[in-house]
């Protein structure tokens, strides 16, 4: 068997320069790979699956770019569903549409044994300036006044947009929502593995309420909970009481674990 059709490349680019050869690509990714501006995201167990650095790739400049290593279970699965990578790539214009700011995913790379996928690569644009909600809520470091409970306002606003699209992130925690002071729309999702595409209010209820659990150190007042709730419903009146049901469901089990 020619090992041409034993391993293969599959990629894509987005930029304004004619597209490089999938082994040259590669070349550049392992250089920058191998040589990163920071990490962000070490493996630090075997079953993690995925690394994440700050790197520099001509002619991009600055990239996130995630490295994902997968295990035999995805490999095995891998010609029957999409990567995470590709969910990323696939949907974003469609997020994009619908105004939501996310990373701009400019490369994709799969590298193939057969049908089966072994490895993944997807570099998004590195994004300066912002700033987490968790950050924000422990006022790491900020370097300018801002009033939490407006920020958190406008996060609601941009998962209205998103779940309305037709999406759940399905792990909205606070270090995956940032405030970019600089940009518009100002809220960046980042961290799309669980990214799904789905018209399911109860999947939609459910990812809106893990965005409601706070980070262990800052308390989030149950009024200011309650406000929260009550901008999303009633920007989705239309399936208000399916969308509550869910969301307060998901509160009662989380919140209560939490407490024992």
């Amino acid at each position: 068997m020619n090992a041409n059709t034993f391993n293969r490349i599959i990629c894509f680019t987005r930029c304004n320069v004619p597209k490089p050869e999938p082994e040259e690509l590669l070349s550049k990714i392992k250089t920058a790979e191998g040589s990163p501006i920071s990490v962000i995201k070490e493996t630090t167990h075997p079953a993690e699956i995925k690394r994440t650095l700050k790197v520099k790739i001509v002619p991009w400049g600055d990239l996130c770019l995630h490295e994902y290593r997968w295990n035999a279970r995805r490999v095995a699965l891998s010609p029957f569903r999409l990567s995470r990578a590709k969910r990323t790539w696939k949907f974003y214009d469609e997020m994009l549409k619908n105004q939501v700011f996310v990373p701009e995913p400019v490369i994709f790379l799969e590298m193939k044994k057969l049908i089966f996928v072994v490895k993944t690569y997807l570099a998004t644009r590195w994004i300066d300036g912002g700033f987490s909600l968790h950050r924000l809520a422990l006022k790491k470091d900020i370097p300018y006044p801002f009033d939490f409970l407006t920020i958190l306002c406008i996060c609601v606003d941009t998962l209205v947009k998103f779940h309305k699209a037709g999406f759940i992130h399905g792990d909205l925690k606070w270090s995956n929502l940032h405030y970019v002071k600089n940009q518009h729309p100002h809220i960046l999702l980042t961290d799309f593995d669980a990214l799904r595409q789905t018209s399911s209010l109860r999947l939609q209820g459910r990812d809106f309420a893990r965005f409601l659990i706070a980070p262990e150190k800052y308390h989030l007042k149950k009024e200011s909970a309650e406000l929260l709730i009550e901008r999303y419903l009633t920007a989705r009146s239309s399936c208000r009481p399916p969308l509550e049901k869910a969301i307060r469901k998901y509160l009662a089990k989380k919140l209560s674990g939490l407490s024992r």
